[in-house]
């Protein structure tokens, strides 16, 4: 069940990462990226400072910075998105592996950083547990606030959210906030938790999947954490049976994936499921 939880919030989190950029219309393709850059400055901060809260603060500054340039670029430069979030991800993957040969001359895994962390709240990894406690908090200012309505509404319609005189940079500042934080704890939990090392593409690619998950919350916000769980769950099952000889472990990888697509393609596109359009929020509750 532990081993679940911990792919889970890896998961989940990341999804959380790529959903805040998307409240601006952004698509979060470097998120890969930001998990492996802010996995080895935890890794190389903790190893040098012994301090949990000063790596995840590091780590949270420079996807702070890559974040903050790439809104500038695409908001301001007019920059494609895709563009700029495919080369940024190869960029930031290999500024990890040159940050982890110039501090410890290791290549593509950080075998002679050791890093002996343990820090736990009530039992529990206290990734875990900051990783619920944020993403609560993220639920909270998006849907039970102002700030966070106007933050959908700018993600739905940038263009009727500047007519209706919404505060778009006050959304933009949360909206990089929110990633930032989100992808840097993801890096941070890996190299300092999850592996207690740092290793080439330490994120294994899971970006990707996590932009696939983060699809099911414009069905409903609910189904992002549900699918992320179910992912983790049929990860973990696959994992187990792979000592099975009957099955090759090629097609247990595959198990994750379909249920996926089985799950999307059985969910039905409600307009229940979706709850107010643009429209109706503002009606309701942004006034002038």
């Amino acid at each position: 069940m532990t081993e679940i939880l911990r792919a889970f919030i890896r998961i989940f989190l990341l999804c959380l990462a790529i959903n805040s950029m998307r409240m601006l219309g952004l698509c979060l393709l470097h998120a890969d990226g930001l998990v492996n850059i802010s996995a080895i400055t935890a890794l190389v901060v903790y190893s040098e400072t012994h301090s949990f809260t000063v790596s995840v603060l590091a780590a949270t500054v420079i996807t702070l910075l890559v974040n903050t340039f790439f809104v500038y670029l695409t908001k301001r430069r007019g920059v494609s998105d895709i563009v700029y979030g495919i080369a940024m991800n190869l960029i930031l993957r290999g500024l990890s592996g040159l940050m982890l040969y110039l501090y410890a001359g290791d290549l593509a895994m950080s075998t002679s950083v050791n890093v002996n962390f343990d820090l736990k709240v009530f039992g529990i990894d206290i990734f875990i547990v900051l990783g619920l406690v944020l993403s609560l908090i993220y639920y909270i200012y998006l849907y039970k606030t102002r700030a966070g309505l106007e933050l959908r509404a700018v993600g739905l319609d940038e263009e009727i959210a500047c007519f209706r005189k919404l505060n778009i940079a006050r959304a933009r500042r949360d909206a990089i906030i929110f990633a930032s934080i989100f992808a840097a704890l993801v890096g941070s939990f890996l190299s300092l938790s999850y592996f207690s090392y740092f290793t080439e593409n330490i994120s294994q690619n899971v970006g990707y999947v996590c932009l696939a998950l983060e699809g099911f919350s414009a069905i409903h916000p609910a189904l992002t954490p549900i699918a992320s769980l179910v992912y983790a769950v049929f990860t973990y099952l696959a994992g187990s049976f792979q000592s099975v000889a009957a099955i090759n472990y090629k097609l247990l990888d595959l198990i994750p994936y379909l249920v996926i697509l089985i799950l999307l393609y059985f969910l039905k596109d409600d307009k229940k499921l979706r709850g107010k359009g643009f429209y109706d929020i503002i009606k309701k509750e942004v006034k002038k």
